[in-house]
């Protein structure tokens, strides 16, 4: 009979997963800060959407090629769990979710709709959140012990 080992993933996998996550939430989340600040009263939501998706392009470009600088020494680097930043994922996403209403009130949809699409977005990141915690970041938040 064949033990089954858990896989350990290196730091840079994790890292990658952490930036990949936060600059797919980088215009919800940049949203929900300026509709606080009410910037849709100064500027125009759609022109202002086009400059922060710009702004994420660029960051996403030079992210992904400081991953690619750093990735040997992040490869070598090893942790039993990443809780820590498993916690900064549901941080983000919270923000994210708030975002995508505002995204799409921004973007004139019917308000009518709001509460079904708020809904099929927290289950799409709930399940793409527990995966992640149970395969790479070794925290499985459903299992007791």
């Amino acid at each position: 009979m064949k033990l089954r080992r858990e896989k350990i993933y290196s730091h840079y996998e994790v890292s990658s997963i952490m930036f990949y996550w936060t600059m797919i939430c980088f215009l919800p989340l940049v949203l929900v800060f300026s509709y606080t600040f009410d910037v849709d009263q100064v500027v125009e939501p759609r022109r202002y959407i086009l400059i922060i998706l710009s702004v994420n392009g660029l960051l996403t470009l030079f992210g992904s090629l400081f991953l690619f600088i750093k990735k040997d020494k992040l490869k070598r680097e090893v942790k039993a769990h990443y809780r820590g930043e498993f916690l900064y994922l549901i941080f983000v996403s919270a923000f994210a979710i708030l975002g995508f209403v505002v995204l799409f009130d921004y973007l004139d949809g019917n308000r009518d709709y709001i509460a079904n699409i708020l809904v099929l977005i927290v289950v799409i990141t709930l399940i793409l959140l527990g995966f992640l915690s149970k395969k790479y970041f070794k925290f499985d938040y459903i299992k007791r012990k």
